[in-house]
C-alpha cells in the first residue's frame, strides 16, 4: 500500500510538474511543439497584416517552412494578398515558388497576380 501511493504522489508530481513545463512556454515554441513548424509558420504569416513594411516577414516565414508543396501554398497566398496592393512584391513571391511534383507553377501564380490587377 505504502509502495503504490509512493508511485502515485511521484506521478502527480511529475505530471504537475509537466503541465507547469507547458504553461510556462511563449505561445510559438508552444505552437511548433503541438502543431509543428509548417503550420504555425503558416497561420503567423496569415496573422501578419498585409503591408509592404510587413511583406519580408511575411516571406521570412515562409521560407523557413520545411515542406514544400506547403512552403509553395504559403508563397501562392504572399502574392494573391499582395496582388492588389503592389504587382511587383507578388510577382516575387510567385518567383519563390519551387514548382514541386507539378503541385503548384510560377506560371499558374502570375496569372492570378494578373487577374487581380
Amino acid at each position: 500500500m505504502r509502495k503504490l501511493l509512493k508511485i502515485i504522489i511521484i506521478l502527480l508530481v511529475v505530471i504537475i510538474g509537466l503541465a507547469g513545463v507547458c504553461l510556462s512556454l511563449d505561445k510559438t515554441t508552444r505552437c511548433y511543439l503541438i502543431y509543428g513548424k509548417n503550420i504555425c509558420n503558416f497561420y503567423a504569416m496569415m496573422d501578419t497584416n498585409a503591408s509592404i513594411e510587413n511583406f519580408d516577414k511575411m516571406m521570412n516565414l515562409c521560407r523557413d517552412m520545411y515542406d514544400v508543396p506547403k512552403k509553395d501554398s504559403c508563397f501562392e497566398v504572399v502574392a494573391q494578398t499582395f496582388a492588389r496592393i503592389d504587382t511587383d512584391k507578388a510577382r516575387e513571391a510567385c518567383d519563390e515558388i519551387k514548382e514541386f511534383r507539378g503541385v503548384h507553377s510560377k506560371e499558374d501564380c502570375f496569372n492570378r497576380v494578373e487577374e487581380a490587377k
